[in-house]
């Protein structure tokens, strides 16, 4: 199988940083493959490298203007070059079986947020989890509840994504994952 793992390239509180070690670890053990951003930094080179540290594959795909800044990681199994964001987070997500996401900051809550807008839209059946470690994005869920409550998202798309707080429970739910039947909002006419 191969994950797409979203997470920041920042240095990171300690938490964090042990929850995407783990990650990589159980996506090598596992014997999958990680599709992640590809860089040597943050929340990224740690889940890459313990990955590979257990034996797993890596993709790394990373956009041109980040690597102009000599943040590629080294030593994957293979890095695709992208021209920009935009197609970085396509390539993402045709190279990926499923989605995690650890915690991380814009780019996280943009790559997340869009697979799951495409998997409301039916473009895609794969899972997507999110990794509330130390309770990350309970403030998000917060947010989400609010919006829910107010019209703006639909219960039909209560479904969409699983969220865990121990990273041991990712990989045996995305193992057993059958896609659920999402009903849509919008009327056949």
């Amino acid at each position: 199988m191969k994950i797409a793992v979203f997470c920041a390239s920042a240095d990171v509180a300690p938490v964090y940083v042990e929850a995407a070690r783990q990650l990589g670890e159980h996506i090598g053990n596992a014997g999958d493959e990680l599709v992640y951003g590809g860089t040597n930094t943050g929340l990224m080179d740690v889940v890459a490298s313990a990955t590979m540290n257990r034996g797993g594959k890596v993709t790394g795909i990373i956009p041109e203007c980040i690597a102009r800044r000599g943040v590629t990681a080294q030593g994957l199994d293979c890095l695709i070059e992208a021209t920009d964001m935009k197609e970085r987070k396509a390539l993402l997500r045709e190279h990926a079986d499923a989605f995690v996401a650890l915690p991380g900051g814009w780019g996280t809550l943009e790559e997340i947020t869009e697979v799951i807008t495409l998997k409301q839209l039916g473009e895609h059946g794969k899972p997507i989890v999110f990794l509330n470690i130390a309770g990350f994005y309970d403030r998000l869920f917060e947010f989400i509840g609010h919006i829910k409550a107010q019209g703006f998202v639909s219960s039909a798309y209560d479904n969409l994504y699983e969220v865990f707080s121990r990273v041991d429970d990712v990989i045996p739910y995305l193992r057993q994952y059958k896609a659920p039947l999402v009903v849509h909002k919008y009327k056949q006419g």
